[in-house]
């Protein structure tokens, strides 16, 4: 009996795969522990957020004035 037959979870693209995946984003335990299974962390997904005072600080100098009048 080869792993596959072994197996209980469905095949990508399956009915049953779709279901449980509408399941899953449902809930957030489900979620969470789906995405910890498959090797993604909190710290790994992207986050967005207001911008550090460091970047603020910096801003002209990394992307340069808009309007070069205001510096004269």
């Amino acid at each position: 009996m080869s792993n596959k037959e072994k197996s209980n979870i469905p095949e990508k693209g399956t009915a049953q795969h779709k279901a449980n995946e509408k399941l899953i984003m449902a809930d957030p335990m489900l979620k969470k522990a789906r995405d910890q299974s498959q090797g993604f962390t909190e710290s790994s997904t992207i986050k967005t957020s207001v911008p550090s005072q460091a970047y603020m600080d910096n801003y002209d100098a990394i992307f340069g004035k808009k309007d070069k009048k205001e510096e004269e």
